[in-house]
């Protein structure tokens, strides 16, 4: 009698356990926001939950990821809620999307076509959530102030006061060293705040200055008693701290509590990456700045 190997295996009927997904963020996700022509791009930078700012997960710590994020958040149709200068401004809804390398590694982006409130017409710069996790916010009266005169010197006053107390070297020339200037309204008819990034032998771009000498210096000053004052300065010179040059983007109390924070675009050598001022305490701090390798 021949025996038969009742062993076999059919190769086909092995069942193949299915890879899950990797997981979603469980609180909002804010939003960076460029706007060229008719056009507005998001871009997701971090996941926030009550006063914690979570860095999204890396391509690279989970193969996929960027892709189940846009399949799943970034769909077409998919709506977000736009902020500008503190206050709701539109709504953008998704007309495609796509994967880019703009902040700092590749992220999922979404583009589309934006409604806006006449007065957010000449802004570039934007934050925005998806429509479900955006706070009641109104259209306050005063927002996006006009950059006059009394601004521009108050930023080169503020930036004196910074380099004086860091003893930081001088630029030739401080007006021409001020590589970003912007005025904003922290709360409804509060007073203006400036924010002015002056760089000293280099240019506010991704690039290597190739001195050790050259330094980023942000200042910001909030008006009191009819005049700035230095509440903040961000210093770093590249042979110390390496090349950290932050900009502001836009401001807002995104996560509701009372306190506006603001986001910064941050240029490096290589690559640039967000980070956040919150104002808190009578002071400003940074309370998040992601890592880049």
């Amino acid at each position: 009698m021949v025996g038969t190997d009742t062993a076999e295996t059919d190769a086909d009927s092995i069942a193949v356990d299915e890879v899950p997904p990797p997981p979603l963020p469980e609180g909002p996700v804010l939003f960076a926001g460029t706007r060229v022509g008719e056009t507005m791009r998001l871009v997701p930078l971090f996941e926030f939950r009550g006063d914690s700012l979570l860095s999204l997960t890396r391509e690279e710590d989970a193969p996929g990821y960027n892709e189940h994020f846009r399949e799943t958040l970034l769909s077409p149709g998919s709506e977000f809620t736009v902020f500008a200068d503190g206050v709701r401004v539109g709504t953008l809804v998704s007309d495609s999307t796509s994967i880019g390398g703009e902040w700092c590694r590749p992220r999922p982006m979404v583009s589309g076509t934006p409604e806006l409130i006449p007065s957010a017409a000449g802004a570039t710069r934007f934050l925005a959530l998806s429509r479900g996790d955006a706070p009641a916010s109104a259209h306050a009266a005063g927002a996006f102030p006009a950059v006059g005169p009394e601004h521009r010197q108050a930023s080169l006053r503020l930036a004196q006061t910074a380099i004086m107390r860091q003893s930081a070297l001088w630029p030739d020339d401080l007006a021409q060293a001020r590589a970003d200037l912007a005025v904003t309204r922290l709360r409804p008819e509060a007073p203006p705040t400036v924010l002015a990034t002056f760089m000293f032998r280099d240019r506010l771009a991704v690039e290597d200055p190739g001195t050790p000498v050259a330094y980023g210096l942000l200042v910001v000053g909030d008006q009191r008693d009819g005049n700035y004052l230095l509440d903040h300065t961000w210093y770093r010179r590249i042979g110390d701290d390496g090349k950290a040059a932050p900009r502001f983007v836009q401001q807002f109390d995104w996560d509701a509590d009372g306190n506006p924070e603001v986001l910064l675009e941050v240029m490096g050598t290589e690559a640039r990456w967000p980070a956040v001022l919150e104002w808190a305490d009578d002071e400003w701090s940074v309370v998040y700045e992601e890592g880049c390798d």
